[in-house]
């Protein structure tokens, strides 16, 4: 049974791996822009060890027994001071899965928890980042209500 609660430190490692399989899927998509550094593992570790215990941050974590399926990060994000949502919005750049077969059933339930807790605490809306061809956590989005509201079109200059 799927279970999606608060991240621990035990659960770090398990995410900063998904965190990196991620990495080399999407730097098989756009190899410039998604470019994985040498010490992006190291890195990660650091990172999401401070989001534990950041104020205005959800670090949430999916498991079933003792394997880890998937994880979602969500932080308050500031908005352009040109635009209005009407409150504040949240920014989920790191949000993985174990195996991309799992974002329909771990991903949403991942997005749904995370959404209510956003929603509870006040916030107007959520950005979430997906690769261009990550096609199936962009499945995940589009089957829980998200529209596309901006694309990055990039271009190497070597």
């Amino acid at each position: 049974m799927l279970d999606v609660r608060k991240a621990v430190a035990s659960d770090i490692a398990a995410a900063v791996d998904m965190a990196e399989q991620a990495r080399l899927r999407y730097q098989k998509y756009q190899p410039k822009f998604w470019h994985k550094a040498p010490q992006s593992a190291a890195m990660t570790e650091l990172f999401f060890t401070r989001l534990l215990s950041e104020p205005g941050t959800f670090f949430l974590v999916a498991t079933e027994g003792n394997q880890r399926l998937g994880f979602v990060i969500a932080r308050k994000f500031p908005s352009p001071p040109v635009y209005d949502p009407g409150g504040d919005t949240y920014l989920i750049d790191d949000f993985c899965v174990a195996e991309p077969h799992h974002w329909l059933t771990t991903g949403e339930a991942l997005l749904s928890h995370v959404t209510t807790l956003i929603h509870e605490h006040g916030a107007a809306q959520i950005l979430v980042t997906c690769a261009d061809r990550d096609l199936a956590k962009a499945q995940t989005l589009r089957r829980s209500d998200l529209t596309i509201a901006s694309n990055w079109w990039t271009k190497p200059l070597t």
